[in-house]
């Protein structure tokens, strides 16, 4: 390790599986700093004593729901080699949680939390729903240029517009026997639409109960920026010494 010239921010991309899934928001948030920490990586603290590691972490993830894109920042004091990095956090992480792509970003890139706006679910329904019901569902969602939503949350209810906040939506096929639903929302500076959300309407529109559709496993599979029609990842854009990301990538959706 040597002393950066200039401020440094280490991306890594994590698994949230398994057990891993319940924890709440803060509980990841803590359990990702405390790994940093046993890495052994060069981070930088704000405030005095070391009070407070600077991370930027991406939009929170429902609990109960897993993912294959967690993304956080950590900013370095020095330099460190980003598959260095990400072999140390491997051996720090506990189960369930686990880094899958590092990155070194520039000092001119902002913090993942303030560029991601949009995320891709997926939803695997039991076995007993069929792809023809939902695929109705989707045709007559997406034929609708509003669609109100009653948000119950502990200290209030309000009503938000669901279909403006869903980009994408489509059935995808078969998962061992398992018909999924693929939703396309806002997460992150945009708003947020929940997964849940979006598989309650379908699935109301579909005549899918309730008891069948909660048994549906989500899995949060990408975070973006957002591009008219392109998704860009954060973990392409804004690398800095990795050599890593030299050309953001789009994905059309």
């Amino acid at each position: 390790m040597c002393a950066a010239d200039s401020p440094l921010r280490l991306r890594v991309q994590f698994t949230k599986q398994g057990q891993a899934r319940y924890l709440s928001h803060s509980e990841y948030a803590r359990t990702l700093m405390i790994s940093a920490r046993r890495a052994g990586l060069p981070l930088e603290y704000a405030g005095t004593n070391m009070s407070r590691m600077k991370v930027s972490l991406s939009p929170p993830l429902p609990i109960g729901v897993t993912s294959d894109c967690e993304l956080v920042d950590f900013n370095l004091t020095s330099y460190v080699p980003a598959a260095e990095a990400c072999d140390l956090l491997g051996k720090a992480t506990p189960d369930g949680i686990a880094p899958a792509k590092c990155r070194l970003m520039g000092p001119e890139a902002k913090p993942v939390g303030k560029v991601i706006d949009t995320a891709v679910f997926t939803a695997a329904f039991p076995e007993t729903v069929g792809g023809g019901e939902l695929e109705d569902a989707v045709e007559r969602f997406s034929e609708m240029s509003t669609l109100p939503y009653q948000r119950v949350q502990p200290r209030r209810t309000r009503t938000v517009d669901i279909r403006a906040g869903v980009h994408g939506l489509e059935v995808v096929g078969e998962t061992e026997g398992r018909i999924s639903l693929k939703m396309t929302v806002d997460d992150g500076i945009a708003g947020t639409i929940k997964p849940w959300e979006v598989v309650e309407v379908i699935s109301g529109m579909a005549g899918i109960g309730r008891e069948v559709w909660q048994q549906a496993e989500v899995n949060r599979t990408g975070l973006f920026s957002r591009r008219g029609d392109r998704l860009i990842s954060p973990m392409d854009t804004g690398a800095g010494r990795s050599g890593a990301g030299r050309g953001a990538r789009g994905v059309r959706y």
